[in-house]
């Protein structure tokens, strides 16, 4: 499976609800919208968020924690599990 893919499933997993702005697939949880996108000059996933759906629909989303793929995937995927459960769930 991608690794996009797993991170996605990964929000899922964790209660957050896919859904979809401006043809964006974005994750819901508690009124906040993530996003994640892949940014080649830095090799790295970032977890971006909106605090409304109004930013969401603007696309007004600030810079979350940045995943690099320096990481093999089971380390990322267990990075941001612990930080998705402890920072942006609690």
């Amino acid at each position: 499976m991608e690794l996009k893919k797993k991170i996605e499933s990964l929000f899922e997993e964790l209660g957050f609800k896919k859904v979809r702005v401006n043809s964006t697939t974005l994750f819901l949880h508690s009124g906040i919208y993530y996003k994640v996108t892949f940014i080649k000059g830095l090799k790295s996933y970032v977890i971006e968020f909106a605090n409304s759906y109004d930013e969401a629909n603007n696309n007004v989303f600030e810079d979350g924690d940045l995943y690099s793929m320096s990481m093999n995937e089971d380390e990322l995927i267990k990075k941001l599990r612990h930080d998705l459960v402890n920072y942006y769930i609690n």
